[in-house]
């Protein structure tokens, strides 16, 4: 177990030897590879030059398109999700603004004021005054 743990943590000194090696592997290899395999690695890597340039929006093998890549730029989720709760703040106080509104206009519009509605002598005043008017008009017909 111990050489498990050995190998894995290896010294700065080893690490850089060994990718000395893989170095020198690839420099040797790279001089025996034919020019079909030189521009198949060439194509393949302006491929992947133009891949990431066009991260944000890609076309899938059936032809539609990938939208989705936005989410992973945080700048913009964030931006999402910002708009979306502003956007729900904004219905909810629409929701909670309309059982108020019949109300109030109600009393704004109403000819009395307010505290007349309140008011427990303000009934039978009107009360007798609508008696008082309308002993009036039988008295005019």
């Amino acid at each position: 177990m111990n050489d498990n743990l050995q190998n894995q943590v290896l010294p700065d000194k080893a690490l850089e030897a060994e990718a000395n090696y893989i170095v020198g592997l690839l420099d040797s290899h790279a001089q025996n590879l034919s020019m079909r395999q030189l521009k198949q690695l060439e194509d393949a890597r302006n491929n992947a030059v133009h891949a990431h340039a066009n991260r944000g929006r890609s076309v899938n093998r059936d032809g539609s398109l990938t939208l989705t890549n936005w989410v992973s730029d945080h700048r913009l989720a964030m931006l999402g999700m910002l708009l979306a709760g502003i956007l729900m703040a904004v219905l909810a106080m629409q929701l909670l603004n309309r059982n108020q509104e019949p109300s109030d206009a109600f009393l704004l519009s109403a000819d009395l004021p307010p505290e007349a509605f309140v008011d427990r002598g303000f009934e039978p005043w009107l009360n007798a005054k609508l008696a008082v008017n309308t002993q009036q008009i039988d008295k005019l017909n």
